[in-house]
């Protein structure tokens, strides 16, 4: 069994009540007194039980992030920005990652409840059994902010990009540049309202009087109950099945950075040029997107600045309870960033 307050107190010849005010430096102990004690703290391995702490003071310094897909640098961005902040405040931050199945989710939210953490942030899809479990913790008083979702009625503050409008710049740019085919990939069109950077594809492929074609919306999840994450995999197998189809796109445009190279690696596979013969464009401006070769077009959100802002409403809701703020939701706006990756589309002469 790991060694005990009580089991410390024995070696250094006092009581718990003196080794507690010096493991949580409260309280006067003599000098003398106090090297003892850390001296037995360090020979006995003592760790002080955190949950005991918290049901003593009341007071939790963990706050709980809450991830979809850990291995995406977006999710990385966001959540080492709350970290970093967190940390200037003398927080803890532990991060959870739920996957493609609802209940890992639900699963991960109860685990930071049972463990009182101060609060939440989560950056996860919206599904009805998410938001109801988010109501439930925000009516015990847990502080909870959404990042890149908004949860309607609720008094919960959320943070995003707009990524609806991020969605439209990018397929606007392919429609300006004379492309008609365009495929999207990484969520099928049944999910328009919830994956918004489609139904920002779909706004401009309307406003362009072209046809909304289910078969260039591919990479969904139809056969997954819960959410689905686009990643490098998706948009590999995505491309595949574009590439199958008798009249091909002549532009991609991929829910994520992530997507798009594996679009990218899926055309090279298969003899295609980008742009010369596909032109690509992502959307989140990884650091990669920059380097790769071409560099990628895509559009760019301001990842630390919802970060950062996730993390000040959530301090602020935590040390500062009783205070009457109205909820706030933050929508920030998305830029194109225009590379090599994209090019006017080429006729091919008539015959």
């Amino acid at each position: 069994m790991p060694p005990t307050l009580t089991d410390v107190a024995r070696r250094a010849g006092t009581t718990g009540a003196t080794v507690s005010r010096v493991v949580n430096a409260s309280g006067y102990v003599s000098a003398r007194l106090r090297a003892t004690v850390e001296a037995a703290v360090r020979e006995l391995g003592y760790v002080p039980n955190a949950n005991a702490s918290v049901l003593k003071s009341r007071r939790s310094t963990t706050i709980g992030v809450v991830v979809g897909d850990l291995l995406s640098p977006y999710a990385i961005e966001l959540a080492d920005t709350v970290r970093a902040m967190a940390a200037q405040r003398g927080y803890t931050t532990l991060i959870g990652s739920a996957s493609e199945d609802v209940a890992s989710e639900l699963s991960v939210i109860e685990v930071f409840h049972r463990q009182r953490a101060a609060g939440l942030v989560v950056a996860t899809l919206p599904t009805e059994e998410s938001d109801r479990e988010i109501e439930r913790l925000t009516a015990h008083r847990t502080p909870v902010v959404l990042l890149g979702r908004s949860l309607e009625g609720a008094a919960i503050d959320s943070v995003s990009a707009d990524f609806r409008r991020g969605g439209y710049l990018a397929t606007r740019h392919l429609i300006e540049l004379g492309h008609r085919r365009i495929a999207f990939v990484g969520a099928s069109i049944e999910e328009a309202d919830r994956i918004t950077r489609l139904r920002g594809y779909l706004d401009a492929v309307a406003e362009a009087n072209l046809p909304a074609r289910a078969d260039l919306v591919v990479g969904g999840g139809e056969s997954t109950p819960g959410p689905r994450y686009s990643t490098q995999a998706t948009g590999y197998t995505g491309a595949q099945q574009l590439l199958r189809l008798a009249s091909r796109p002549t532009a991609i445009f991929a829910r994520n950075d992530q997507t798009a190279f594996g679009v990218i690696q899926a055309l090279r596979d298969q003899g295609c040029r980008v742009p010369e013969d596909v032109s690509v464009v992502g959307f989140d401006d990884i650091a990669l997107a920059r380097q790769a070769v071409p560099a990628l077009t895509t559009v760019s959100q301001p990842t630390t600045e919802q970060g950062r802002l996730a993390a000040e409403f959530l301090l602020g809701r935590i040390e500062r309870p009783d205070e009457p703020v109205e909820p706030r939701r933050i929508v920030l706006e998305c830029r194109l960033m225009v590379r090599g990756s994209t090019a006017r589309l080429r006729r091919r002469a008539r015959r």
